[in-house]
């Protein structure tokens, strides 16, 4: 139990945060071992429980004051929440206490999900930018704000008509309209293509110039991506032959 207790304590925080902060789109170039998402978890645990103990501590004192009488005892205050010193046996010992666990729990998944957002939103755009502007002084390229190609190509909640091929196949690719991609690092990059044959027949009468081609150097994998504006003008000329009856 005590195991149990100090994963809690001194782990969930920052790998609340972790998870987060991958879910939010933030992922590494490449999976991570277990000793790197202990060390970044680690870092991340500061400021989270910081945060905690912090709320902790105000609503203590506020047990202490006048305030927590009648009719302001309401069931988590009237409770005497000891004050916490400048030791760290004071939060192995707070552990002890279920109230104070499941406080911690709780807060933890709020403040974690918040420092990740803020992360996400502030943190790492501004580290990036430290770093690029010293990557440009050393005559190195700029990072880009993404983190893998894959995320760069596909993740950019847009719609785009895609063709795929294996790059040594001769038959022609397959055409659609992409509608879900995996993440950077699901093992499977699987892919779901809608109206395969509209777009087949629409590629077939018209051209349509291709914006960027994805090339997956492990597997031969050939993923273009056709211009988005000239795709649609192309699709309604096409309905527009279709409704003449110019095409069966």
């Amino acid at each position: 139990m005590k195991s149990l207790i100090s994963v809690i304590i001194f782990t969930l925080p920052g790998l609340l945060a972790y998870f987060w902060i991958n879910l939010f789109g933030l992922t590494p170039t490449t999976k991570r071992e277990s000793s790197e998402v202990v060390a970044i978890s680690a870092l991340l645990w500061i400021p989270i429980v910081a945060i905690i103990l912090f709320m902790y501590q105000i609503m203590a004192l506020i047990t202490h004051l006048s305030i927590a009488q009648p009719p302001f005892d309401i069931i988590f205050i009237k409770k005497d929440w000891t004050l916490l010193s400048n030791k760290i046996t004071d939060l192995n010992k707070l552990s002890e206490n279920i109230w104070f666990l499941l406080f911690y729990i709780f807060s933890s998944i709020i403040i974690s999900f918040l420092v990740a957002k803020f992360i996400m939103q502030k943190g790492y755009k501004f580290m990036l930018e430290q770093v690029n502007k010293v990557r440009e002084e050393n005559g190195i390229a700029p990072l880009s704000e993404k983190t893998t190609v894959w995320n760069e190509m596909f993740l950019n909640n847009k719609g785009q008509v895609v063709e795929f091929s294996k790059g040594e196949s001769s038959e022609a690719g397959i055409v659609g309209s992409l509608v879900k991609v995996p993440r950077a690092h699901e093992p499977d990059k699987g892919i779901v293509l809608e109206a395969v044959d509209h777009w087949t027949k629409v590629m077939e009468y018209y051209h349509v110039d291709i914006d960027h081609t994805f090339i997956d150097t492990s597997n031969g994998t050939v993923i273009k991506v056709y211009n988005s504006d000239q795709a649609l003008e192309a699709q309604r000329l096409y309905r527009e032959r279709v409704d003449n009856g110019s095409i069966s």
